[in-house]
């Protein structure tokens, strides 16, 4: 008789959070979560499945969340690029939300780098700043939510206007924010291929939103927000405000727009995404060909100039000029082996799956503390050098024509004898060989998604998949995204 005044309490915490405490954290949501922290697995289980079937309004993933709180703190050791993470910008990146906005202005901050020059630092972005006789020249404008804060936090140091926003690159973290930076009407320059990016994503807001986890409609709406370009060069364009000359080089790197601004007066250089602090984002299985030999080749130049202050999109600026030459040809040199190894791999005929597989990085590269495999791995970068000079076949014969994988996985759990067989397998491979373990569960989830078992073991081990501590954060997200798919499967059965 009891049973449901627990269960009742219980829901009303869960959709408390759901509806913004846990998504936009504040006192009271601390309070909540610590309440939430205090329940038994037991009671977590309840709750959720209760609350499934009560209220249509708790989805999937956020579910997933509440039961497994462990979940975001895994995500969170990479998803904000070395920043502080915030859900209600990561999940509504490409429009400004009311609690996006709050979560910028809360957790934004600057700081002076040298005279006249700040970094704004802001969840998943950086900014930066430098003012001259002539007024602001921004690099970048952040998310869609974070233009309000950014141009508050411009205020607390200067009332000169904004001159000229530079896009590093298209990327919706770096230039969907100067909606709310525009009034002093500045100069918007981005390099030419930077609008054929934003009618990409336009055309096919579907795709984007599916591996970037956000609503396809916020990405189309995106177009009332995205201050278009003023002027676009190809290769390198300096600019001169203020008596002081800026310059623009176009360097295919994480984009094939991106590029990278050195001023010589300050030995100044904002790096935009070329150095990162970690293994850089150029592995990402889920976006576009990137460029690693540009890349390199872009570190180089950058070191050559010595520079005095390194000023990136991504993690912390750094101060110590023989710091900043070594840490950009480090990571140079890094690449430069990825890329040589995959090459010689391609050449030798090796088959393409065995190529990322067997690479293996020299103790220089894997211990050194700004080469961390945080967001992608090495061997995710192999993988992209891989699909740069290759075609769509993996040199396997079955796969140029195949059955679609439902099919094989249909045959796989007869030839086990039963799907029961195959679940069994996972679940002892998941304590001994928790790769083949997934490799099982696959087939059993896309062979028998509305099986009960299956949609259990596909949370069980893909959450140790999650936990495990060799994952990165891409890898987690798309780890996540099949949780939740068999999670909203258990929902819909009641």
């Amino acid at each position: 008789m009891h049973t449901r005044p627990k269960i009742t309490a219980l829901l009303i915490l869960v959709i408390g959070i759901i509806l913004g405490l846990l998504l936009s954290p504040t006192p009271a949501g601390q309070s909540v979560q610590q309440r939430l922290n205090s329940l038994s697995r037991d009671a977590w289980g309840e709750a959720v499945s209760s609350a499934a079937r009560w209220n249509a309004r708790i989805d999937a993933r956020a579910s997933l969340f509440i039961e497994y709180p462990e979940l975001m703190s895994a995500i969170q050791k990479g998803g904000a690029f070395g920043g502080d993470f915030s859900v209600p910008i990561a999940t509504q990146i490409f429009n400004p939300s009311e609690a996006g906005i709050a979560d910028a202005r809360r957790l934004g901050r600057i700081e002076q780098m040298a005279e006249r020059t700040w970094i704004i630092y802001l969840p998943l972005v950086n900014v930066i700043v430098f003012e001259t006789d002539e007024g602001i020249v921004l690099v970048d404008s952040g998310t869609a939510a974070e233009g309000p804060a950014i141009l508050d936090l411009l205020r607390s140091v200067s009332s000169q206007p904004i001159h000229t926003i530079i896009y590093t690159h298209g990327h919706v973290d770096h230039a969907y924010g100067s909606w709310a930076l525009v009034d002093d009407q500045p100069e918007v320059i981005a390099q030419a291929d930077l609008m054929a990016r934003f009618e990409r994503y336009q055309s096919l807001p579907g795709n984007l939103g599916k591996y970037m986890g956000q609503n396809p409609e916020h990405i189309i709406a995106s177009g009332e927000f995205f201050v278009p370009p003023t002027r676009t060069f190809r290769d390198e364009l300096t600019i001169s405000v203020g008596g002081e000359d800026f310059v623009l080089r176009a360097r295919p790197g994480e984009t094939d727009d991106q590029l990278y601004v050195w001023v010589p007066s300050r030995s100044a250089i904002a790096t935009a995404d070329y150095y990162q602090g970690f293994v850089p984002n150029l592995g990402n299985g889920k976006r576009v060909q990137r460029y690693p030999e540009e890349w390199a080749e872009a570190l180089r130049e950058m070191a050559a100039e010595t520079p005095r202050l390194l000023l990136p999109a991504h993690g912390v600026a750094i101060t110590e000029s023989d710091v900043i030459k070594n840490n950009l040809n480090l990571l140079a040199d890094a690449l430069d082996y990825v890329i040589r190894y995959t090459k010689d791999a391609l050449n030798a005929g090796v088959r393409q799956d065995l190529i990322p597989a067997g690479l293996s990085m020299p103790e220089r590269f894997s211990s050194h503390p700004t080469l961390q495999e945080q967001y992608v791995s090495w061997r995710d970068i192999s993988k992209m050098v891989v699909r740069r000079y290759t075609g769509w076949w993996d040199d396997i014969p079955s796969h140029w024509s195949p059955a679609t994988f439902d099919r094989q996985a249909e045959e796989i759990i007869a030839l086990a004898g039963g799907i029961d067989a195959v679940v069994a397998r996972a679940r002892t491979l998941a304590t001994t060989d928790l790769i083949m373990a997934t490799h099982l569960t696959d087939w059993a989830w896309f062979a028998q998604p509305n099986n009960a078992s299956v949609q259990q073991l596909v949370i069980d081990v893909y959450r140790l998949r999650i936990l495990d501590e060799a994952a990165n954060t891409q890898e987690i997200l798309a780890y996540v995204e099949i949780m939740a798919q068999a999670r909203q499967r258990q929902l819909e059965s009641g």
